[in-house]
């Protein structure tokens, strides 16, 4: 498990970086409860009973974040449930017909976008981006994350960004910490 100290505010975007195998993804599965905490302490906000988890974790995978077996609107109506969600798909650039599609039928860049937008539902508070954008071409990434941060600066969402480039952690964090073995 990584050893850091990381203490991440609402609307403040904190990059973290460090070895392969060092524990930045099991790191991003605890603050999501996910995952037990083994040791240390942690503090995230408390879910409200009924209520989706504050904290919202996007992984690296998006065919491993859709069941395979609904169709993506049907996964999107599993989060936003009564919300209107259609401003934010084309803010993404998701064309519409993709919703009537399964996650198999999306290439991983359309996947993922769908992803983070699932992943942005009204009650998030933090965001943990789990290597979100390393299969993505340049423009893609670019794209994503433009519109990304300017969807959480908008409210405040506190984002922790995981990544092995630290070129794309310079460009969208505030500020970086190093996780050790």
């Amino acid at each position: 498990m990584a050893l850091c100290d990381i203490t991440v505010q609402r609307g403040e975007v904190v990059g973290v970086f460090g070895p392969s195998g060092c524990g930045k993804s099991t790191l991003a599965k605890v603050l999501a409860g996910i995952q037990p905490l083994h040791r240390g302490t942690l503090s995230v906000p408390v879910r409200p009973q009924g209520q989706a988890n504050p904290v919202q974790w996007v992984a690296q995978q998006p065919e491993f974040a859709f069941n395979p077996y609904l169709t993506l609107e049907q996964s999107l109506r599993e989060s936003w449930r009564e919300t209107d969600f259609s401003a934010m798909l084309a803010d993404f650039h998701i064309h519409p017909a993709w919703l009537a599609r399964r996650p198999s039928q999306l290439s991983g860049g359309q996947l993922q976008r769908l992803n983070v937008v699932r992943a942005l539902i009204p009650s998030t508070q933090f965001l943990l981006c789990d290597e979100i954008s390393a299969p993505l071409d340049l423009l893609t990434q670019q794209q994503l994350w433009q519109t990304l941060l300017r969807h959480c600066k908008a409210r405040h969402i506190g984002v922790l960004v995981i990544s092995h480039d630290r070129a794309l952690l310079n460009q969208v964090c505030d500020r970086q910490v190093r996780c050790e073995p």
